[in-house]
């Protein structure tokens, strides 16, 4: 009994001799577990020949620290990107083999909720260029050429990647509003014409202005469901073979495809067979159509005499001049009265 005593009095003076040490390592553990493993990761770089199956599977145990847990970093850490801010979030921990069947909506693992707007920032590269360009300007005439002659291949090459700058800070190349482009049927879904349609004699000596007497929109998506109205009620309820001008113009400054060039419209009695159509979209009795849509009618004017669609001294007339109709709208008459080969078919009826 007294060996049982004596024993048991060892015992209780080791781990008392032994309590300090073992306080300090068990608040250390996890403090230590996670810088080594954060200093295994960091100083070691994977390749591919490094990656093998002994290599990933190891039997070493690593602990994990609860959300919240205090580190000892200090309250002035600086975090510098958004791996830094989910890595200081997130726990470190490791979960095992798991099965999971006949389930939606699983999460393994953390989740962040991040409140707020997170800013994603792209660094444009002018300040490169701005060296870049004052170091070209204190070389001397001789290292430039040699330099030049060296990397010439080179400059090719680079001239034709595409700099992902343009596209984020500013738009490169804008279409001159002189030029006319055309929007073709199939962009705006139009019907296919009821019945073949006719050939239309080139170049014609007459252009006709109407107005589609409908509202008016600056916004393409509205003019494009407009126009599909258009051709519905054209077809549908007046019996016609297809839309009725050759082309229509919109207050957002596009032209679009009606019948085309070469196909006789059904636009004015008595010069369909002779003149092209044309329709501003929208009522203009008391306001003009938009600059840009007055502008690009003229360019349309002037492209199909280029192309030879209509003639040189070809005869400009409104809708209202033909037959009783206040088309193209009172206001659009005088804009249109003012503009070169308008013709006065009364004055000339009147000699």
């Amino acid at each position: 009994m007294s060996n049982i005593t004596a024993a048991q009095e060892r015992t209780r003076q080791w781990l008392e001799s032994q309590q300090d040490d073992l306080e300090s390592l068990a608040e250390s553990s996890v403090v230590d577990s996670v810088n080594d493993l954060e200093e295994r990761f960091s100083a070691h770089t994977f390749t591919e020949q490094e990656d093998t199956e002994d290599d990933v599977y190891t039997d070493e145990e690593i602990s994990t620290t609860a959300l919240g847990t205090q580190l000892g970093v200090k309250t002035d850490t600086y975090i510098q990107d958004l791996r830094d801010l989910m890595n200081s979030i997130n726990n470190i921990q490791t979960v095992g083999n798991v099965s999971i069947s006949n389930s939606t909506n699983v999460h393994i693992g953390n989740v962040t909720n991040i409140n707020g707007s997170i800013h994603v920032h792209a660094l444009s590269r002018k300040s490169n260029k701005r060296r870049t360009r004052r170091k070209a300007s204190l070389e001397t005439p001789s290292e430039k050429k040699e330099e030049c002659s060296s990397h010439e291949g080179e400059l090719l090459e680079s001239e034709e990647r595409i700099n992902s700058d343009v596209f984020i800070a500013q738009q490169k190349f804008k279409l001159p509003k002189e030029l006319c482009a055309i929007v073709p049927r199939h962009s705006w879904l139009a019907q296919r014409p009821m019945e073949e349609p006719t050939k239309l004699q080139r170049p014609v000596k007459y252009v006709v202005i109407l107005h589609t007497a409908t509202e008016h929109s600056v916004k393409r998506a509205i003019n494009v469901r407009l126009i599909r109205d258009i051709q519905c009620f054209h077809i549908e309820s007046r019996g016609w073979n297809d839309i009725a001008y050759n082309f229509l113009v919109g207050c957002d400054g596009n032209i679009y495809e009606g019948r085309g060039w070469e196909t006789v419209g059904a636009h004015t009695m008595g010069y369909n067979k002779k003149a092209l159509g044309i329709g501003f979209i929208g009522c203009f009795m008391r306001e003009l159509p938009t600059a840009d849509a007055l502008s690009m009618s003229r360019n349309l004017l002037q492209r199909g005499i280029e192309e030879g669609h209509i003639a040189k001294d070809y005869r400009l007339i409104c809708h209202c001049q033909c037959n009783s109709t206040e088309s193209p709208g009172r206001r659009l008459f005088e804009e249109i009265q003012t503009w070169p080969h308008f013709y006065n078919i009364a004055q000339d009826e009147q000699r």
